[in-house]
């Protein structure tokens, strides 16, 4: 692994590469890309139009598929007609400091060069013993980012060499693995004369900048590679329709639709006038239409729903959010759920499209795509987490007005329905997600029910939201035997977990403590107060099934994608705030409820004497 790294660069600056050179770094500032959007080229067992490989391509690299405002197509064929311009341009960032002191890179640069980094030793041992590493688990944090560091020298290693232009198709088999640029330049194939020539007089055209040359170069190697035959080539009705997509970015335009929707919805909140609430339901139907728009687009792109993965959930989270929303103004007409579900659904969908997700069409399993299951399971699913969403983010609220107003219990009452209507909603349709979730599971795995983490803690985020509508409020007093029932079959449970749990460490204890007073907690307390703080609580059980089987645990087959690092820190940082939250609300809602409940009294005696 040292070897090869170590001859990376210089094979590459020893490239055979003739002709005129730009200047270091420099762009075309005249050439047309549009004739070669639409050549159809293979990534990852896909076929799409080279301006999204452009794009995957450039962001894998830099981290933004319009580098520095530049066209994705450009630049790919910058880095790939003209290397040599290129390995001492700054494309990679490496932003974590002490990363960056780990592996002994300037303190003060952030973004490096290729040839900067494939030159330091450093780092290259670390790859090298990345690559030796002799458990295949989990990577620590330092080797999960070394192994993305490595990911990105590998691709612009790629786009150098011209391996990431694949656009040569096999002429018998649909599924075979198709010819890149630089295996055509490599092997000399008789058969391939026409399209190496159209290649050569794009090549010299790109780098003299000359608009018309180029424009007729790539005229003759897209007729060049059409002519060749193909065991399948993708329809050009697909491959209009990624390259609208790409155009329109519809995700990107539906979240400021909806953000433009909630701030217009809070107007209407506190303005109570119609002509507000108008306005604020025709910005969340803009928004919700922009993004089923973009969903039907990504569906008929990937011939498959569009949830496969992270950012593909968070799609359908969004969406659900929406969609739940337009029924209930049909049955509830609140002011509140324009509100929830604009905020909601555009904070959904701003962290598919700024985290950094892979937002790019990939294969999936047979085995996980030939089911009817999945189209069912995944969007009840994902609206079930949108409904308990919106009902955690109406906890939250309803914490801040008992707290701050606890004589208002006209407006609490309200608020409190309306919560137990999102619980009661989004819990039904969470039992239907797990159900139709193991029919999925039947069809792929062969059984219906595996204790899978990702099984078991949707089962624990169920078990919550049935709790909390079972001990509600409105509800009489638990008897006595009931209670004891309760707690026998608790320590039961315990007894039985506990000695598979063996040896107990200091941290297992803190768990199994933390488990027994959250369910004493659960069954044991009530009132409107509790029950928003059990919400709270739940969807953070939603949201350990959601992203924590993922990105803390790393482990189990029902898993969108595994990660470590950043996201088990936040996630712990929004716990801790979030729990800070809820015990300050609570505690100043504690020392105003009997002033406030004894002044509301006094009142209503006065208003019966007069």
């Amino acid at each position: 692994m040292k070897r090869t790294h170590a001859m990376m660069l210089a094979a590459l600056l020893a490239a055979a590469w003739t002709g005129e050179s730009v200047a270091a770094a420099e762009l075309p500032r005249t050439l047309d890309m549009k004739p070669l959007r639409a050549v159809i080229v293979q990534a990852d067992g896909h076929y799409p139009p080279l301006d999204t490989v452009a794009r995957d391509v450039v962001e894998s690299v830099t981290g933004d598929p319009v580098y520095a405002g530049h066209d994705p197509v450009l630049m790919l064929l910058a880095w790939t007609f003209d290397p040599q311009s290129w390995v001492d341009e700054p494309l990679i960032t490496i932003g974590n400091a002490e990363l960056r002191h780990e592996l002994k890179l300037p303190a003060t640069q952030s973004v490096f060069s290729y040839s900067q980094l494939v030159g330091h030793q450093p780092l290259m041992n670390q790859i090298d013993a990345l690559a030796h590493r002799m458990s295949r688990g989990k990577l620590d944090p330092l080797e999960s980012k070394v192994s993305k560091i490595h990911e990105k020298l590998n691709v612009l290693h790629s786009a150098f060499g011209g391996y990431a232009i694949v656009p040569i198709p096999d002429p018998k088999e649909g599924g075979a693995p198709w010819t890149s640029i630089g295996e055509m330049l490599v092997a000399g194939a008789p058969q391939h004369q026409a399209v190496r020539t159209a290649w050569e007089a794009l090549r010299i055209a790109f780098l003299k900048d000359n608009k018309a040359a180029f424009a007729q170069a790539a005229g003759e190697f897209k007729s060049a590679l059409d002519a060749l035959p193909a065991g399948y080539r993708p329809s050009a009705q697909r491959i209009r329709t990624e390259l609208l997509s790409n155009r329109l970015q519809p995700f990107a335009t539906a979240w400021k639709i909806m953000a433009v929707g909630a701030v217009l919805a809070a107007v209407a909140v506190f303005a109570r006038r119609k002509a507000f609430d108008v306005i604020a339901v025709v910005a969340l139907l803009a928004g919700f239409l922009a993004l089923s728009y973009g969903l039907y687009l990504r569906w008929q792109i990937a011939g498959r729903i569009p949830a496969a993965n992270m950012f593909e959930s968070l799609l359908f989270l969004s969406w659900g959010m929406g969609a739940f929303a337009i029924v209930s103004m049909l049955v509830v007409r609140d002011r509140v759920v324009p509100l929830t579900a604009s905020a909601m659904g555009a904070l959904a969908l701003f962290l598919a499209v700024v985290l950094p997700l892979d937002s790019y069409i990939r294969p999936i399993p047979p085995v996980l795509r030939d089911t009817v299951w999945m189209s069912i399971h995944v969007p009840v699913i994902m609206v079930s987490y949108s409904v308990l969403a919106l009902a955690m983010l109406i906890a939250h609220a309803q914490m801040v007005v008992m707290a701050a107003a606890p004589a208002r219990r006209k407006w609490i009452s309200a608020i409190d329905q309306t919560h137990y209507w999102y619980i009661h909603v989004g819990s039904i349709l969470l039992f239907a997600g797990i159900a139709t979730g193991s029919m999925w599971a039947a069809s792929s795995w062969g059984r219906y029910w595996g204790w899978d983490p990702k099984e078991v803690w949707s089962l624990v985020a169920l078990l919550a939201y049935l709790t909390i509508m079972h001990v509600r409020v409105d509800r009489q007093v638990l008897p006595g035997w009931a209670r004891a029932i309760g707690s026998v079959l608790l320590v039961a449970v315990f007894a039985l977990i506990i000695p598979k749990l063996a040896p107990i460490t200091p941290l297992k204890l803190a768990g199994l403590v933390g488990a027994a007073v959250a369910v004493m907690f659960f069954v044991s307390v009530r009132g409107e107060f509790a029950t928003a703080l059990k919400s709270v609580v739940a969807f953070w059980t939603i949201i350990m099934t959601y992203l924590g089987v993922n990105y803390v645990l790393g482990i189990g087959l029902h898993s969108y994608g595994f990660g470590t690092g950043a996201v088990v820190h936040y996630m712990m940082l929004l716990g801790g705030i979030d729990l800070a939250f809820a015990f300050v609300c609570g505690g100043v809602y504690l020392l105003r409820r009997e002033p406030a409940t004894a002044r509301a009294t006094v009142g209503a005696r006065a208003a019966a004497s007069a």
